[in-house]
C-alpha cells in the first residue's frame, strides 16, 4: 500500500488479509508552529551561544516492532567558550518533554548521551529529545520519532546463488544472489548492510534488476569491510513494491584459487543487525559514510519499519550427473554453505523443478524424507550446520530412461531453524556418502560420516533392479542391524557375512540413511 503523495506520513490502514491486520501510525516530524516557536523562545541567546553546548548528531527517528530494543543517541561538544566542560544529558519524553525517570520506558539510564530502551511497547510511540547541559546553558534536541507498532517486519531474502567463473588475465568468481523484497507494509524503500572479509572479497556489488518500479533511486557505498545499498521510491510513485519481488543481485567477487564452497565461507557476509545507528536495514539510517540531507539524517520525511534480512543456507553443486552402479541412481554432488554467523540447529533443503523423463515418468529424488510446500517438493534434512560451515551433500535421482539429461536443472530452497523447531516429516532421514572399498580376504568396507547422536541404517540389496526402484519397502531390501550411532567422525562398516548380513557380498548394493 502506498501512502498518498501530498501526505508522506498519512495513516494508512491495511486491509490484505496476509499483513495481519497491521496497522501503522506514522507522525509528523515536523514541529508545529507553535512548538517551533517554543523551541526558538527557549533557545540561549545570542550572547550566550558561545558557553551554550553544540549537538553534532541529532537523535534519529525510527519505526519498530513492539517488544524490540531501541537506541536513541545524540552527539555534542562542550561550548567554545570552554571546551573542557562537563556535558550532562536529561532524556524527554512525549509533546510536554517530560523528563524519564529511572526505569521508566524500560530504559537502562536516561542520564547518558545513549538511551535504550528495551521491550517497547505501543504506548512509546512519540517524540523523544534529550536536553544537553553545560554550566547554566541547555540545549534541547530535536525531536526523535519513535514509532511502536505490532506486526511483522519485512523481509529480505537472499535466494538462491548462481556462479560464474571468468579465466581471464586476472581469473575470478562471482557469486550473484538474487536479491527478494517481500514488503509487509507501506514501506517505500529498502536498505541492508553487510559486512565482509577484504582479504577474500575483491569487490560487493548491488544491481538493481530491469523491471525494478521506476522512479527509483538506489545508492550504494562500500568501505574495506563494509557495504551498504538503499533502494527507495519517489515521492510520487504511482506502483509500490510487490509482496515478493526481486529487486536486484547481490554481486560478490573473489579470486579463482579455491573452490566455490570454500570461496563462499570465507567471504565471511555478515548482516549488521546490532547497531541501529549504523545498520540501514534495521531500521533505515543513513548509509554509515553518507550525510547527504536527501536520505536523511533524522528521517523527517520518511519513517521504516525493522527489516528481517534472511541469510539462508546456500547449495553449490560440484561437477555433473553421474551414475552411481552401486544403487542405479544418478548422483549430483553439491556444497551446502552456512553464510551465518550463528550456528544452524536445522537444515531441510527442498528441491523444485523436477520433470517428466522422455518415458513420461516423473523424475524423482530418490533420498527424499518427503514432500514439503504447495505444490509438494521432495525435501532432504540435513541437520546442523555450524557457522560458517560446509557440509557435502549427494543428491540421489531415479530416472527411469537412464538418461542423464532428463533430470534437467533442478533449483534449491533452505528453510533453516536455530532451535531444532523446523517441521520436517517423521524420520527426518537423509542420503550419507559412502566410500566403498573391496576388502581382500572377501566382503566390502563402508566409510562414511556421521554427526553425533544421530542413526545411520545400512540398507542393502542384491538386486540392483528392485533396489533403484520407487518403492524401498520391498522384501528383497533389507537393513542391517543394530544402528550405528553417530559420534561427529568418520566410521567404518564391514560387510563380510554373518552377523551382520546373510552372506558374504559378491554382488551387493549399499545405501546409508541418517535418522534423526
Amino acid at each position: 500500500m502506498n501512502r498518498p503523495s501530498s501526505d508522506p506520513l498519512a495513516t494508512p490502514i491495511m486491509s490484505n488479509p496476509f499483513r495481519r491486520g497491521l496497522q501503522v501510525v506514522l507522525m509528523s516530524l515536523a514541529l508545529s508552529p507553535m512548538a517551533d516557536a517554543t523551541a526558538r523562545a527557549s533557545a540561549p541567546f545570542q550572547g550566550a551561544a558561545s558557553r551554550a553546548p553544540v549537538i553534532l548528531r541529532q537523535p534519529i527517528s525510527q519505526g519498530v516492532y513492539a517488544g524490540d530494543t531501541v537506541t536513541l543517541s545524540v552527539e555534542a561538544l562542550p561550548p567554545a567558550a570552554d571546551p573542557t566542560a562537563r556535558l550532562s544529558y536529561q532524556w524527554l519524553a512525549g509533546t510536554n518533554q517530560t523528563p524519564i525517570a529511572a526505569g521508566a520506558y524500560n530504559s537502562t539510564d536516561a542520564t547518558l548521551s545513549r538511551l535504550v530502551l528495551t521491550n517497547v511497547a505501543t504506548g512509546y510511540s512519540g517524540p523523544f529529545r534529550v536536553a544537553v547541559t553545560a554550566g547554566d546553558q541547555t540545549v534541547v534536541s530535536e525531536p526523535a520519532q519513535l514509532s511502536v507498532v505490532v506486526g511483522v517486519a519485512s523481509r529480505l531474502r537472499l535466494g538462491t546463488v548462481s556462479v560464474t567463473t571468468n579465466d581471464g588475465a586476472q581469473p575470478t568468481r562471482k557469486f550473484s544472489f538474487p536479491v527478494v523484497f517481500s514488503v509487509l507494509g507501506p514501506d517505500r524503500g529498502v536498505g541492508a548492510t553487510w559486512t565482509y572479509d577484504p582479504a577474500v572479497v575483491l569487490d560487493l556489488a548491488f544491481v538493481p534488476s530491469p523491471d525494478a518500479p521506476t522512479n527509483t533511486t538506489v545508492r550504494t557505498a562500500s568501505a574495506s569491510g563494509r557495504f551498504s545499498f538503499v533502494y527507495t521510491l519517489a515521492a510520487d510513485a504511482s506502483v509500490g513494491f510487490a509482496e515478493n519481488q526481486q529487486i536486484g543481485q547481490l554481486v560478490l567477487t573473489t579470486a579463482n584459487d579455491r573452490d566455490p564452497a570454500q570461496a563462499l565461507a570465507a567471504a565471511r557476509l555478515v548482516p549488521v543487525q546490532e547497531d541501529p545507528a549504523m545498520n540501514i536495514a534495521r531500521p533505515f539510517p543513513p548509509l554509515p559514510t553518507g550525510s547527504d540531507r536527501a536520505l536523511g539524517t533524522n528521517l523527517a520525511d520518511l519513517v521504516t519499519f525493522p527489516l528481517n534480512l534472511l541469510m539462508t543456507p546456500q547449495v553449490i553443486p560440484a561437477g555433473g550427473v553421474t551414475l552411481n552402479r552401486q544403487t542405479g541412481y544418478f548422483e549430483q554432488a553439491a556444497q551446502v554453505v552456512n553464510l551465518r554467523s550463528d550456528a544452524l540447529a536445522d537444515v531441510l533443503l527442498i528441491v523444485t523443478g523436477l520433470t517428466n523423463d522422455t518415458r513420461g515418468v516423473p523424475v524423482s529424488l530418490a533420498s527424499s524424507v518427503g514432500p514439503v510446500g504447495t505444490p509438494p517438493n521432495p525435501s532432504v534434512f540435513l541437520g546442523p550446520l555450524e557457522a560458517f560451515s560446509i557440509r557435502p551433500l549427494t543428491f540421489e535421482y531415479y530416472v527411469s530412461d537412464g538418461l542423464p539429461t532428463s533430470i534437467g536443472s533442478p533449483a534449491y530452497v533452505t528453510e533453516f531453524a536455530l532451535d531444532s523447531t523446523i517441521q520436517t516429516p517423521v524420520g527426518r532421514r537423509s542420503l550419507v556418502p559412502v566410500t566403498y572399498k573391496p576388502v581382500l580376504t572377501g566382503g566390502v568396507l563402508l566409510e562414511f560420516p556421521t554427526l553425533t547422536n544421530f542413526s545411520y541404517y545400512i540398507r542393502y540389496s542384491d538386486s540392483l533392479n528392485d533396489f533403484s526402484a520407487q518403492d524401498n519397502t520391498n522384501s528383497v531390501i533389507r537393513t542391517a542391524r543394530p544402528a550405528i550411532l553417530g559420534n561427529g567422525r568418520k566410521v567404518q562398516w564391514l560387510d563380510h557375512g554373518l552377523p551382520r548380513t546373510e552372506s558374504v557380498p559378491t554382488n551387493r548394493f549399499y545405501r546409508v540413511l541418517e535418522f534423526r
